[in-house]
Formats: structure tokens, C-alpha cells, sequence
């Protein structure tokens, strides 16, 4: 049980320093270290999606304040129906653009990630992790006299099809489970995309359907070691159908091979340790 909260942890499970050594290890990156370049976490993405509406005088304060109260998935349903009404289209990507200035700090925060490992999986829509990038430069140093080398892109595998098993050994991979914007179609928004990702493999008694997605998060799971980075409170919802569907409940004396970063001040201790019996329950460290 975790007994306070460091500043910076010194402590690093073994199974996790063993994973990463042996080339085993996968980032599994969350709106949270995207967040520190610049982009909207979660909530601030689907608000963003319904002021796009508020803007163009399609949807009046009124009704924005009785939406307000509703989750992220469904705001972005909402928005999703107000598209297809007005026959006007919101621009995902501008929405995801950061600032010059927070660029620079995510440049160093995912040039910094890409020293971890070569395969990485996201919920993420954004494009950070698309290309490999050359070595850090940190965000409070000067910039360059002369321009940085760009980086190599790696393997991006967006759509449902490719989100496989057969795709999990490809060296230099980026997985976005929930699409990306460079294909607008493949991103999972609105609360049937949701369902419709993590239904669970069924049988009809004339042939079995099997959800590869699923397929491939187990897989994922049972042959690699995860490392959960980025994943706040209010995105606890989707790391929970992530968690559930993909990770049996190990046995309780088994040590966990996957792992969550997640950051807390001081006077939280208490909601770290609840959140720590929490993902123990799924065999997976805090």
C-alpha cells in the first residue's frame, strides 16, 4: 500500500525495469501527456465540440447549460447529431492543434516517451506519436540555430482492421484504439462507437463473432507488460472498459505486470491508496 507521496518516485517495480530492458514494455498513452503539449484533455475536447455549435449560432447558452451536466461521450453524441442537422462539419483537428510555445514541451515530453520503448498503443486521436522524434531537446533551452532533423514516421495503425494481432509485432507502431484524425470516420466519439468497440465475443449457435479489437487488447495484455501514462480522473471511465474487457483478475498473490503512472499532490493520499486497491483488483500496479 502506498504509505506517502514522493515528489519523484525512486522506486521502480522490478517487472516493470525487466519489461523495459527485454523490449517487452508498452506505453499505453492517455490525453494526460498530450495535455502537457498543448492539446484538450477529455472533457475540455467534447466542450470544445459543442461550442463549435455556439459559434456558428446553432445551439443557444441555454441549451448548452443543460447539456453541460451530461458525460464527454455523450456531449460529443450530441455534437456528432448537431453536425449531421446543420449539415456543418467541426474541425477535430484544429481542436487538437496546441500553441507554438506548449508544442515545444510536448516535443520534449514525447521525445522523452520514445526512449521507453518502440511500440506504442493510445486512446489518443492526436498525431504525437506518429513519428519518431529525434533526441530531446528540453523545452527551457534555447532553440536550435539551425532546424531539427525530423523524425522518421512510425507504423500507424488506426482503423478497426488493423488494430490486430497479427499487426502487435510490427517494430516502430503506434496504435490508435480510437482512431486518429488522419481519418476522421475512424474515431470512436460518440457512446455506440463505444459499445460497439468493447462488445464483448458472443456466439449464436451457428458460428462464433469474435471482436478482433478485444482479441487484441488481450493478447496485448497477456504477452506484454503495460505501462498506463496519462490517464486522469476524468478519464477513468474509458481506461475502465479498457481494464475490464481486456485484463482477466489475476490470481491475489500474483505481482502485477502492468502499471499505472499516475500523479497526486501530497494531502491525496487517501484517494490514491482507493485508487490503488482499485487497479489492484486487475493486477495491475499503482
Amino acid at each position: 500500500m502506498i504509505e506517502k507521496i514522493d515528489p519523484i518516485p525512486k522506486y521502480i517495480p522490478e517487472p516493470l525495469r525487466l519489461a523495459a530492458i527485454q523490449g517487452k514494455l508498452i506505453p499505453f498513452i492517455g490525453a494526460g501527456v498530450s495535455q502537457l503539449g498543448g492539446c484538450p484533455n477529455w472533457s475540455e475536447f467534447a466542450d470544445a465540440s459543442l461550442n463549435f455549435f455556439v459559434e456558428k449560432g446553432k445551439l443557444n447558452h441555454a441549451q448548452l447549460a443543460q447539456i453541460a451536466p451530461l458525460s464527454s461521450r455523450v456531449k460529443l453524441s450530441v455534437a456528432l447529431e448537431l453536425e449531421k442537422q446543420h449539415n456543418l462539419r467541426i474541425d477535430f483537428k484544429k481542436l487538437l492543434t496546441p500553441s507554438r510555445a506548449k508544442k515545444k514541451i510536448g516535443d520534449e515530453v514525447y521525445a522523452n516517451l520514445s526512449r521507453l520503448a518502440t511500440t506504442f498503443v493510445t486512446t489518443n486521436y492526436d498525431d504525437w506519436l506518429d513519428q519518431i522524434p529525434p533526441e530531446p531537446l528540453r523545452a527551457d533551452q534555447p532553440a536550435p540555430s539551425q532546424s531539427l532533423p525530423l523524425g522518421t514516421s512510425r507504423h500507424c495503425f488506426y482503423k478497426r482492421n488493423d488494430i490486430s494481432v497479427e499487426n502487435l509485432d510490427v517494430p516502430d507502431a503506434v496504435f490508435h484504439i480510437h482512431g486518429s484524425i488522419r481519418d476522421r470516420d475512424s474515431m470512436v466519439l460518440r457512446t455506440v462507437d463505444y459499445l460497439d468497440c468493447y462488445s464483448s465475443h458472443r456466439i449464436d449457435g451457428r458460428e462464433n463473432h469474435e471482436n478482433a479489437f478485444l482479441t487484441f487488447l488481450q493478447t496485448l495484455f497477456q504477452l506484454k507488460n503495460v505501462l498506463f501514462i496519462g490517464y486522469g480522473l476524468n478519464e477513468m471511465e474509458v481506461l475502465e472498459y479498457i481494464v475490464q474487457k481486456g485484463i482477466k483478475k489475476p490470481k491475489t498473490d500474483e505481482e502485477p505486470r502492468h502499471y499505472v503512472l499516475q500523479g497526486f499532490f501530497t494531502p491525496d493520499l487517501e484517494p490514491a491508496r482507493r485508487l490503488e486497491s482499485y487497479f489492484h483488483e486487475f493486477g495491475i500496479g499503482f
